[in-house]
């Protein structure tokens, strides 16, 4: 935790931030932690409507501002407009054009994995799988506005597509998946497509399909599973070099990384990642799935196993990013995932494989029933054993980090380390490595924890970031990778609606990164689509020069300026996004209230199951004190917009709370009086006779909302009252 200090210990961090929004679109809760540089605001989010799978991968052509997003739920690609996109304003994006793979007259295919957007002409490319998905697949290229043009067949299940920068090649990973009974299994390859000569319509393409030679491998390659080498080995992603010259693909099962030199078009190297020890401190992870945030050291050994990878330069030099998501063979036929519960007499510890224990020390805690606690774990049947069939070492999947690489040596530069799950267990502890489709504490833990997905990388200012999207628990990372091996931690965001399973933008698949100058709104903007929610998010990047601002989305000419920073200064609000166009909710009116009175509650446990945290614990206050009341069955309903009689209603109990006296008030007519609720006649009447409230043309306005801004100008006159 030594680079997280600065970023994650002062207080008001955590950040739970609905941006302003466009009268026509609310957004999606937006969380926003350890903001040390940069600001960061959900500016559209893109919702498929086709629920699971229906946003995956996205694709952007800066010159026409479209982008393009493969739609797995309904086999299509949807075509949207980034150009109707505003700075500071957030809005509900709509396709303009939808496109199902059935239109492109081909037999027998399924589905579209992979969209690329070719970096000058008027073309994009759609990796189309054939069904079966161990036939030869296809690439199907067409217009920036959908129209087709042709295609050409590759190899088997295509699964991910790009263009060189120079335009003139387009690269595919085929990953070569076998079927269910494992009766077929592909030979995994990468077809290089020549475009030299233009697409046109009905234009026959030359195509070059790779194949690996195990020749080229070093000793690091992982090949020990079933089927031939050639078959085991499945690329999963294709970055290219700036210059054109050379491509890197991910071959994920192999935990490994393919070097291809594009001028002679041919494998030159596949290197292995190697595993990350986490017996090693630094390493720690949390492996059990009991119920608690446990981060520790244990006797796994990591396999990296990276899906969409990328690279950046820092003086001349390439490195390589990879988030180490971790991927098993698992198939009807055959299945590597195995539970350390399920192999326990097969298992004797052997300390030569793990740097941070001695052969004493690994005994003693198997003794003490280590391996016991963690029966649940998954680990791979393939790997570890002795030659008598013993696993004298347990390999899991994944990193449950990002590491950086050398491209031209290989050679480790950087690693997360324990990072990614300390941060999540300080910035929200109560969904600590829960899953994508379901509110689960802990429940990931025994089994890729957070599960980093995709990276990118891109400049804003001087510095370098990388963008890790971590697919269960639904968030991204960001680091400055300015000096590649002193990367440190910014922040985290995330716009996933914690409150129900499914909600707001939910396991980010694909992220694609908009430099300034190819942004509609001049700022640098971040895509990412979601592929359980079915929505992409667009996030704008802002980078904060100098001391970061308390209040970072009001500015001092905002009418409610004064009276936010009053509360800031009360600490009635943390500092961070204040989200003042927001529509004031119950929980957000009886945190403020409650925090400006110093309220502190006698029940710790709390009496409303819907609420969680320090908020908890502020409503409960309110609660005892007899300021607020829930709704049957212990629920309070916090996401609930609260009217302006239940606002009036609150402060006047709070005041009379304090006061512990009656208030003399004079006859306030409205002409609205018939529409406000018996119960809340008399505090309206307080509350606009006192000031804390107004009404407009002499109505009170009793079922009407109020913003967050609104509602800090009466929370500060109404405390000043106090």
């Amino acid at each position: 935790m030594k680079k997280l200090l600065t970023g994650l210990t002062l207080a008001g961090t955590l950040l739970f931030s609905v941006q302003p929004y466009h009268v026509l679109a609310e957004a999606p809760p937006f969380v926003q932690y350890g903001q040390t540089g940069l600001h960061v605001s959900q500016l559209a989010q893109y919702d498929s409507r086709a629920g699971e799978g229906g946003t995956e991968i996205l694709a952007y052509d800066a010159a026409s501002q479209k982008a393009f997003v493969t739609n797995g739920a309904e086999a299509g690609l949807d075509i949207l407009s980034f150009a109707v996109l505003t700075s500071g304003e957030f809005r509900q994006i709509e396709s303009i054009r939808r496109i199902h793979v059935a239109d492109f007259g081909l037999e027998q295919v399924e589905d579209i994995t992979s969209v690329a957007s070719h970096p000058s002409e008027d073309l994009i490319a759609l990796a189309v799988v054939s069904n079966p998905k161990t036939d030869p697949g296809y690439i199907v290229f067409l217009t920036k506005s959908g129209d087709y043009l042709t295609h050409v067949q590759v190899g088997a299940l295509p699964d991910m597509v790009t263009f060189s920068p120079d335009g003139t090649k387009a690269l595919v990973a085929n990953e070569g998946e076998p079927n269910d009974d494992y009766s077929v299994d592909p030979e995994g390859s990468v077809s290089i497509i020549d475009l030299t000569a233009g697409v046109a319509a009905e234009s026959s393409l030359n195509v070059n399909t790779l194949l690996f030679d195990e020749k080229l491998f070093d000793e690091n390659v992982r090949v020990s599973s079933k089927g031939s080498v050639e078959q085991q080995i499945e690329p999963e992603y294709i970055v290219v070099s700036e210059d054109s010259s050379t491509a890197y693909v991910a071959l994920q099962e192999n935990n490994a990384v393919a070097i291809i030199d594009l001028q002679a078009e041919k494998v030159t190297a596949v290197k292995g990642l190697g595993e990350k020890d986490h017996s090693i401190p630094g390493n720690e992870l949390d492996g059990k799935e009991d119920g608690e945030i446990n981060i520790e050291n244990l006797p796994l050994l990591g396999w990296r196993m990276p899906d969409a990878i990328d690279t950046f330069s820092v003086n001349g030099q390439t490195y390589i990013v990879t988030p180490n998501e971790g991927d098993a063979r698992d198939y009807d036929a055959y299945s590597e995932e195995v539970k350390i519960g399920e192999i326990l007499d097969q298992i004797e510890l052997n300390a030569e494989h793990y740097q941070g224990y001695s052969q004493e020390e690994l005994d003693e805690l198997v003794e003490a029933g280590l391996l016991e606690s963690m029966e649940d774990t998954l680990v791979t049947a393939e790997n570890g054993k002795n030659d008598q069939g013993i696993y004298e070492a347990l390999y899991s999947f994944g990193g449950r980090s990002f590491s950086i690489f050398n491209a031209d040596t290989m050679e480790l530069v950087y690693d997360s380390g324990a990072e990614f799950e300390q941060i999540m267990a300080e910035a929200m502890p109560e969904h600590f490595n829960t899953t994508n489709d379901k509110l689960q504490f802990d429940g990931r833990s025994d089994a890729k924890g957070p599960e980093p997905e995709t990276v990118v990388t891109g400049q804003i200012g001087d510095s370098i970031y990388a963008f890790t999207a971590l697919e269960r628990f639904g968030a991204i990372m960001v680091y400055d990778v300015t000096d590649p091996e002193a990367s440190e931690f910014v922040t985290m965001i995330s716009s996933r609606d914690f409150t129900v399973d499914v909600g707001g933008d939910v396991s980010p698949e694909g992220l694609v990164f908009i430099d300034a100058a190819d942004s509609p709104t001049g700022y640098p903007l971040l895509s990412a689509t979601h592929e359980i929610s079915g929505t992409v998010a667009v996030y704008e990047i802002q980078e904060q020069l100098g001391e970061p601002t308390p209040i970072p989305d009001v500015d001092q000419e905002h009418e409610a300026y004064s009276y936010i920073m009053e509360l800031l200064e009360r600490e009635v609000i943390d500092a961070g996004e204040f989200r003042p166009a927001a529509t004031l909710t119950r929980e957000d009116l009886v945190v403020m209230v409650s925090r400006g009175l110093g309220l502190e509650p006698s029940d710790q446990s709390g009496t409303f199951t819907d609420v969680h945290g320090e908020n908890a614990s502020l409503i409960q206050a309110a609660y005892e004190a007899g300021i607020v009341n829930g709704t049957a069955d212990h629920l309070f309903a916090p996401e609930e917009f609260i009217t302006r009689e239940q606002m009036a209603v609150i402060f006047t109990r709070a005041f009379h709370y304090i006061n512990e006296e009656t208030v003399e008030t004079s006859e306030v007519e409205f002409m609205d009086d018939e529409q406000i609720s018996g119960y809340a006649k008399a505090a309206a009447q307080y509350a606009v006779d006192l000031g804390w409230m107004k009404a407009t043309e002499e109505e009170f306005q009793p079922k009407a909302n109020s913003s967050r801004a609104e509602a800090a100008e009466m929370i500060s006159l109404f405390l000043n009252d106090l």
